[in-house]
């Protein structure tokens, strides 16, 4: 269970970049809200509990960074690499990730409700009851990734890529799922809720598509 801490601490962009290129790396429960950390290298960085809510960090490298708990909520995040961070419980909701790279990223629990995702990496990301109600998938890579119990209710994965991808137990609520292919993912126990699966056309490896029930 996340435990916020109360003694958080502000901080502005040049002070923690001045910091960063001296050795320091942890800035968890640091508050930096609005700040810009544009095209930056900022990587093994500790923002775990971090209040970084609508920060600039496009094109920016945080690979193997410590996020967890932290607040990214409306941020834009264009671009930017959070290859093998760790975004547990973190709040990413309404943030641009369009084009991020997630590769490998720990996403368990997170918040990514109507985050904009599109052409996004999650490769072998794990993102198990992570809440993506709403988010904007379209044409993202999730291949290898694991969303089991995730909620995908209200999702746009149309031309996404969850080859390999487990979305058991998942909510599937209104989900779409145009163009994509679910030959080779595992929907075991997934929530549909009153939806029908239709396969669009009799091919080996069938593109298989979510469409309204004729009562709803």
């Amino acid at each position: 269970m996340l435990t916020l801490n109360p003694m958080l601490v502000e901080i502005r962009a040049d002070q923690l970049l001045e910091q960063y290129a001296a050795g320091v790396r942890n800035f968890s429960s640091m508050i930096l809200t609005g700040e810009s950390l544009y095209e930056l290298t900022l990587d093994g960085v500790n923002f775990e509990q971090a209040n970084l809510a609508q920060v600039n960090m496009s094109l920016t490298q945080c690979r193997e960074s410590h996020l967890r708990g932290a607040n990214l909520s409306q941020g834009l995040l264009w671009r930017t690499d959070f290859s093998r961070a760790n975004l547990e419980i973190a709040n990413l909701s309404q943030s641009k990730l369009v084009r991020a790279t997630l590769k490998h990223a720990n996403l368990q629990q997170a918040i990514l409700a109507k985050t904009d995702l599109r052409v996004a990496n999650l490769q072998q990301a794990n993102g198990s009851d992570a809440n993506l109600a709403g988010a904007d998938l379209r044409y993202a890579d999730l291949t290898g990734m694991t969303l089991v119990g995730a909620n995908l209710s209200g999702a746009d994965l149309t031309g996404a890529n969850l080859t390999g991808a487990d979305l058991s137990h998942a909510i599937l609520t209104g989900t779409i799922l145009k163009q994509v292919d679910l030959s080779q993912v595992t929907l075991k126990g997934a929530d549909w809720n009153h939806r029908q699966i239709d396969v669009s056309r009799p091919t080996p490896n069938p593109v298989l598509t979510v469409t309204e029930s004729a009562n709803l």
